[in-house]
């Protein structure tokens, strides 16, 4: 009976798309190891497993009930040393005083709680606002490096604030890391806050760690964030159009905004469907939201259903992905704070 009741998700082609497919290109990661000379003894048999047996594995994974997590990013703080006019995050719309910082007590607590759920997570990225704020850096590296159900992880940064020696013996032990991802914002036409590119390369390649540097001439306009009071379908359509990848989960200092009961939603944090979501839910209030994310206490199916839902509150916030996308000059920087509203 349990695998008839699971065997519905494996029957649903969103399930497929934004779970199975992931967890393989994910794990396929994993079983690669660390970039380096001996990555090519491991690629042909990850390739091997990735070809003929990963899809099988997950199946049946979900089938017995287990939950593994392809891809989540983990929201450190809405603190950031830019103001992008275009932030996929939504840090132009946070004032200092709606702005968090979590602590790393409480990214443990919220995390503990999901390993009680979850069986595994294939791809952890820590983000901001500008992760390199979070003043615990090394030490959460360490956590997660001892965290079992944690296979690997990733930082994104935008490379204004200098890697502290501290932070690059971390990262030089980890097994798990796989690579930063520094964005390059030379290109932006009025950034005022000097980059630190060239320091942090020569650190990380001294040390041999992995990095990618993510260059662009353009970013899409993400235009203005406002609820638009869409029909049901419409905000269907919406997320489908989109599709974006980045499960996010904000700690239960995130989503308490204000103090009150709030929070009392998800006492120890919640998952969204993408950072925006979670955001908005920071701004707006978590109850504006219900339904659209994971309380990090809800049973393992919850879990599971909500990679089979398509219907988000949060995406009636985001301009009409049905429509062609407009391309503008990178990193476009804003001195005001925006508000949620129309212009």
């Amino acid at each position: 009976m349990q695998d008839l009741y699971y065997e519905k998700y494996l029957n649903n082609d969103l399930f497929i798309k934004r779970y199975i497919i992931p967890n393989i290109k994910w794990h396929f990661s994993y079983l690669n190891g660390k970039r380096g000379f001996s990555r090519i003894y491991k690629v042909p048999y990850a390739a091997f497993l990735k070809k003929f047996f990963l899809k099988s594995y997950f199946t049946k994974r979900v089938l017995q009930g287990k939950v593994d997590i392809p891809y989540l990013e983990l929201v450190l703080t809405t603190k950031c040393t830019m103001r992008c006019e275009s932030c996929n995050n939504l840090m132009q719309y946070f004032s200092p005083n709606n702005q968090y910082t979590s602590t790393l007590e409480g990214l443990k607590t919220s995390l503990e709680t999901l390993f009680e759920k979850v069986d595994s997570i294939q791809r952890l990225r820590i983000i901001g606002g500008e992760p390199l704020l979070f003043k615990e850096l090394p030490q959460l590296i360490n956590y997660i490096e001892n965290s079992k159900k944690i296979f690997t992880f990733d930082i994104l940064t935008n490379a204004t604030i200098d890697f502290s020696d501290e932070l690059v013996k971390e990262l030089k032990n980890s097994k798990k890391l796989r690579k930063i991802s520094i964005s390059d914002y030379k290109k932006s036409p009025n950034l005022k806050i000097p980059l630190k590119q060239e320091s942090i390369f020569k650190k990380l390649k001294e040390n041999k760690i992995a990095y990618s540097f993510n260059t662009t001439d353009t970013w899409y306009d993400i235009e203005k964030i406002y609820k638009r009071n869409r029909t049901k379908e419409d905000i269907i359509k919406n997320y489908y159009a989109c599709m974006m990848p980045c499960v996010s989960l904000m700690s239960a200092q995130g989503i308490s905004n204000g103090g009150g009961d709030k929070h009392l939603l998800a006492p120890k944090g919640a998952i969204f469907v993408c950072p925006v979501a979670s955001s908005l839910s920071r701004l707006k209030g978590l109850e504006e939201f219900s339904g659209d994310f994971i309380n990090l206490e809800d049973d393992k199916k919850r879990y599971l259903d909500f990679y089979v839902q398509d219907f988000f509150k949060a995406c009636d916030y985001c301009h009409d992905y049905t429509k062609p996308i407009k391309n503008i000059p990178i990193a476009i920087q804003t001195k005001k704070i925006l508000k949620l509203e129309k212009d």
